[in-house]
């Protein structure tokens, strides 16, 4: 599933930091406004969303999914088995503020295919700075693979578990 052991409890840890999660808050709100200031347009309706209908992939770091699991306001769901993200619903993102950094880069606005590539890679850069600083194996995992890890993580632990899912 994963190149090296994706460090799940160090997540849920990160996850309850209110520091942590406000310095990555932080750090996306001034990508999404990098982003909102290229204007790109969204011409798809989350076409990007159904991975295995657009045959593509969304890759996420360990500090991204600390972050997913503090700001979704809804359970941590695992792949539907259709290939597509599970927080895709009607064309719509239904935990936008938890989304991760590639979720808020990636358009297929050709007009986008420019700046894509250095934002991505400065965002990977100020991701790897912030696993160093709180002390959290980087790794770059599946989305999907990443979220039923994380579920059946919050399964197998939710009997003694003060975070019910």
């Amino acid at each position: 599933m994963f190149a090296a052991p994706l460090p799940i409890e160090r997540i849920f840890e990160l996850a309850d930091e209110p520091t942590f999660v406000n310095e990555v808050a932080s750090l996306y709100d001034k990508l999404d406004c990098e982003v909102a200031s290229r204007q790109p347009v969204c011409i798809n309706r989350g076409l990007c969303c159904k991975f295995a209908e657009y045959d593509h992939s969304l890759y996420v770091t360990p500090v991204e999914l600390a972050y997913f699991v503090a700001r979704a306001d809804q359970a941590i769901l695992a792949d539907s088995g259709n290939g597509q993200c599970p927080y895709h619903r009607g064309g719509i993102c239904t935990t936008r503020v938890a989304r991760p950094g590639g979720c808020r880069v990636f358009f297929c606005d050709p007009a986008a295919q420019s700046w894509q590539p250095d934002a991505s890679e400065g965002l990977l850069h100020q991701l790897k700075t912030l696993h160093t600083r709180y002390d959290i194996a980087y790794a770059y995992v599946e989305w999907l693979s990443a979220l039923s890890a994380l579920r059946d993580h919050r399964r197998e632990t939710k009997r003694g578990s003060v975070r019910p899912d």
